[in-house]
């Protein structure tokens, strides 16, 4: 198994225009098919502050782009975007669902990407605990997976880990996170599909089981999830793409999005539902 750590940008310099197209419509659909999974077991809104996101380029380019956020009585800030420049080898795709502060469980964040010929995928249950100092946390949500963690890395030589040149990507990588890009078939996109589904099914298993998190322990855990959640849409390193294609005022409203800041819907476990 290689690593690639290279980053986002110099990824697609270095390959070149190719048309990756046919994976996108897979990464769409299979996007598509993880939210409905999400919507059908949760009651979610979208939040006002992210109507009307949607941004193109020329006409005729297939550049293209959109975001939608949800909240809810369980959910605290929901992520279902995607950008994309399928004929020119880039695409973005994201779902990240932030739990709220009310029961104790990892954040959910997935993307789909092309960055140049090799498809990418990230899929993770990111952590919102200390895990080298809340041991029961690490065992219940990671020491738990890693023989499947390992079993990806010895069975498929033929992907690449990505390993982040960004010191703060990396801090926020769990230690069982699926990050790797491979050979442009077939195979890699259902490797990658795969994963997600796995994931997000786990996910949604661990939900039924979380435990709750006394009040008083609450606000410190939603301002360490919002907190997280504004620097990873920051640091996103495909942004430098994404102000290439339309421009660093849109990019900036995206991002703004991806991270809340301008809210509208209640928190989750909020009365107010």
């Amino acid at each position: 198994m290689g690593e690639t750590l290279q980053t986002v940008q110099q990824l697609i310099d270095e390959s070149g225009p190719v048309d990756v197209t046919w994976i996108y419509e897979q990464w769409r659909e299979k996007l598509a098919e993880l939210m409905t999974m999400v919507t059908d077991r949760f009651e979610l809104e979208v939040d006002p502050s992210t109507n009307g996101l949607e941004v193109a380029g020329e006409l005729g380019s297939g550049i293209h782009g959109q975001v939608q956020c949800f909240a809810g009585p369980e959910i605290d800030w929901m992520v279902y975007s995607w950008m994309a420049d399928p004929k020119n080898g880039f695409a973005n795709l994201h779902l990240t669902i932030s739990p709220g502060a009310h029961v104790d469980l990892p954040i959910f964040g997935l993307a789909f990407a092309n960055f140049g010929v090799r498809p990418w995928g990230f899929v993770d249950s990111v952590p919102r605990r200390n895990l080298a100092t809340n041991f029961d946390y690490h065992a219940k949500y990671y020491g738990s997976l890693n023989d499947r963690w390992l079993q990806i890395r010895t069975e498929n030589p033929q992907l690449d880990w990505f390993t982040s040149p960004m010191a703060y990507i990396r801090a926020v990588t769990s230690p069982t996170a699926f990050c790797y890009s491979g050979p442009m078939t077939q195979q890699t996109v259902d490797i990658i599909m795969g994963a997600a589904n796995e994931k997000l099914d786990r996910w949604l298993g661990w939900l039924d089981d979380a435990d709750p998190v006394a009040p008083a322990d609450q606000p410190a855990l939603l301002q360490h999830t919002e907190n997280m959640r504004r620097i990873v849409a920051e640091l996103d390193p495909a942004n430098s793409v994404g102000e290439r294609l339309f421009g660093k005022e849109v990019v900036d409203n995206l991002v703004a999005a991806l991270a809340g800041a301008n809210r509208t819907l209640p928190r989750a476990g909020s009365a107010d539902w």
